[in-house]
């Protein structure tokens, strides 16, 4: 797919969008959407290839991988009138279609203005920026910001990308799925650095970043991620640089308890009194230029969670309805490595032996009159331990689900002077079990509103009872 917008400066490409990956309406999905910055019209190629590299990285990695069907990715091409900005003379400004050769803000109205002109408002999106820049750099930012959904912004120099490929596409990939950490789970740094605490600050002090998993807590009682740290762990962490591998060697960290959740000090760039969940995690540190730590498992239950926040798994539902049955279906996107558990309800009462996207209903299976119909979705990913939102456990209720008695009180298919007479033998009197498939229209009485109701269909061949479904809630 390819649609076009029309720009009002007459020096710049129109942009153009392209779809990447599209695993369901943008309404119901996470919309990654990359948009060049700094390439020239020649270099489209260049561009979307960047792309592609880009997409193929974030999602073979943990958790988005297990969750791609979650996400749509679209790349917005526009041309700029300056290439490298390396290349531009000090102190020229570079001719660039957004003017952010710097990095990417969320606030960016330009880039919000392009974005909006293809995909609508209301659909959360992930903008990311690719600056055809060897010093731009990368940043990333999670925006607070519900009006648009514009969940947040990362950019990313590519220009290094370009020299030699064979060397820096891991540092490349690595860099993107860093930054998306930042944009969609507003995870924090946990680099060390030359900032210092001064007497009695703590995380209040710095409200703005949400430190999902960085703190300055070491009471464990109190740790936020405490939930993933194993009793035997001590806290804090002991950490100690370990001998180089070779002589000469740069030494590195190390710690008896590397493979656990702890709590680690040096974190948000500071060295003292900030700490992070693990020794290496994605949002720290690289093995090497060739690969990289995976996100460890706080940032990873924060990201999980950040999807689910973004996308309703009992959004797409649906029914229909005709002569003999009434279907009411669910449409959720399914993670990649297990299923979601789906469970279905009539009037609270779970329907056994029905785990489908679908459940058909018929009033001789739940009988006539008003009822509830619940259906249940629950991710048990063993990601998220815990889910303090009930973000991993959704419903949707249909109610009320009213199934009216047929006017064919004979039985014969027919609405004809049998059923007038066995009508009038009980009209006026009150709803009892006995008199209550004459109620018509189900409101307790046997009035000349369930008359008229009849006078409607007499003459004609009734088969099956009449229904109504009220949005669902």
């Amino acid at each position: 797919m390819v649609l076009c917008w029309s720009s009002s400066a007459a020096a710049e490409e129109v942009p153009t969008i392209t779809t990447v990956m599209e695993n369901g309406p943008g309404a119901y999905r996470i919309n990654v959407v990359f948009l060049s910055e700094a390439y020239v019209a020649s270099q489209r190629e260049t561009y979307f290839n960047d792309v592609a590299v880009a997409t193929e990285g974030l999602f073979q990695f943990t958790p988005f991988k297990e969750y791609r069907n979650y996400f749509n990715v679209y790349a917005i091409w526009a041309a700029s009138q300056d290439s490298f900005l390396s290349n531009v003379a000090w102190g020229e400004e570079p001719r660039t279609y957004f003017g952010e050769p710097g990095g990417l803000t969320s606030s960016s109205e330009k880039v919000e203005q392009t974005v909006r002109a293809f995909l609508t408002v209301g659909n959360p999106v992930v903008a990311a920026i690719l600056v055809n820049d060897d010093r731009a750099g990368a940043g990333g930012v999670h925006s607070n910001r519900t009006r648009n959904r514009f969940i947040g912004g990362m950019s990313i120099g590519t220009g290094l990308l370009h020299h030699d490929p064979n060397i820096t596409e891991p540092i490349y990939r690595r860099t993107v799925i860093h930054e998306f950490g930042h944009a969609l789970g507003g995870l924090s740094d946990e680099y060390n650095g030359t900032l210092v605490l001064a007497p009695g600050q703590t995380e209040s002090n710095f409200l703005g970043s949400r430190a999902i998993n960085v703190t300055t807590e070491t009471r464990r009682e109190f740790i936020k991620w405490n939930h993933w740290v194993d009793p035997v762990v001590p806290i804090p962490t002991p950490v100690f640089l370990a001998q180089p591998t070779a002589p000469g060697g740069s030494f590195y960290l190390d710690s008896a308890y590397a493979d656990k959740v702890g709590l680690f000090e040096g974190a948000f760039m500071f060295d003292r009194g900030w700490y992070r969940p693990k020794l290496h995690c994605m949002m720290r540190d690289s093995p090497s230029w060739e690969g990289s730590y995976p996100f460890c498992e706080v940032c990873r239950e924060a990201l999980v969670l950040e999807i689910y926040r973004q996308v309703d798994p009992t959004a797409e539902v649906g029914v229909a309805v005709s002569d003999t049955v009434t279907v009411f279906s669910i449409n959720p996107p399914v993670p990649v490595d297990h299923n979601l558990q789906i469970q279905w309800l009539v009037d609270d009462s779970v329907v056994p032996n029905q785990f489908s996207n679908q459940l058909e209903v018929t009033d001789t299976g739940i009988g006539y009159g008003r009822h509830t119909v619940t259906v249940e979705v629950v991710d048990t990913t063993e990601f998220v331990r815990k889910d303090s939102e009930g973000l991993l456990v959704r419903s949707v209720r249909w109610q009320p689900v009213v199934f009216y008695p047929p006017p064919d009180f004979s039985g014969d298919g027919k609405v004809d002077f049998d059923d007038f007479f066995m009508f009038a033998d009980v009209f006026g009197r009150a709803k009892s079990p006995i008199t209550e498939r004459y109620d018509l229209d189900w409101d307790g009485r046997i009035d000349f509103n369930d008359f008229f109701l009849f006078a409607d269909a007499f003459g004609g061949r009734i088969s099956e009872s009449r229904i109504s479904v009220e949005l669902p809630q």
